[in-house]
């Protein structure tokens, strides 16, 4: 695969240690033949016997801000990571949750998903805010406390400035 790293450990056994690109949780999520949804950065490793797919769908397209979201499907061990605490929300029939974009780490695959502008079409358009998603049940989200996006919007103010030429 493109993206993935495969480790077989000999007889005798052996050991991979894996930590996430930023601070925070790692969830543990035994699948068992279910579809979840998955943003690309917060996948980190699964068994052999999870299958990825980066196929586009209506989904990922809906839900995903400007990343790509992943397909995971069958049955193993599946690992996703956060940026912050991992908060997992499940949802029974009919029940609505509205998330951040920023904030989606994974979802099932066979919730509802409908994007919604943040504060009306005009705050969307000149804000540089994108959308939120609501979901609807049943099946689980789960989302981080911590958006990557507001750290980056946080750094780049902090980050020294060239020098002025102006004469």
């Amino acid at each position: 695969s493109f993206f993935q790293n495969f480790f077989v450990a000999p007889a005798a056994g052996g050991e991979v240690t894996l930590a996430p690109e930023l601070p925070g949780d790692i969830a543990v999520i035994e699948m068992s033949g279910e579809k979840l949804m998955v943003q690309s950065g917060s996948y980190m490793a699964s068994e052999s016997t999870v299958e990825l797919s980066t196929k586009l769908s209506v989904k990922a397209l809906m839900s995903a801000e400007g990343v790509a979201m992943l397909e995971a499907t069958g049955t193993g061990t599946l690992l996703v990571s956060s940026y912050g605490a991992i908060y997992e929300k499940t949802l029974t029939a009919g029940e609505k949750y509205v998330v951040d974009t920023s904030h989606l780490v994974a979802f099932d695959g066979t919730m509802s998903v409908q994007p919604k502008p943040i504060g009306g079409l005009k705050s969307t358009l000149f804000s540089g805010e994108g959308f939120v998603i609501e979901l609807t049940g049943p099946g689980k989200i789960y989302i981080q406390t911590r958006s990557p996006q507001a750290l980056i919007n946080w750094i780049i103010p902090q980050l020294p400035k060239p020098p002025s030429t102006n004469r």
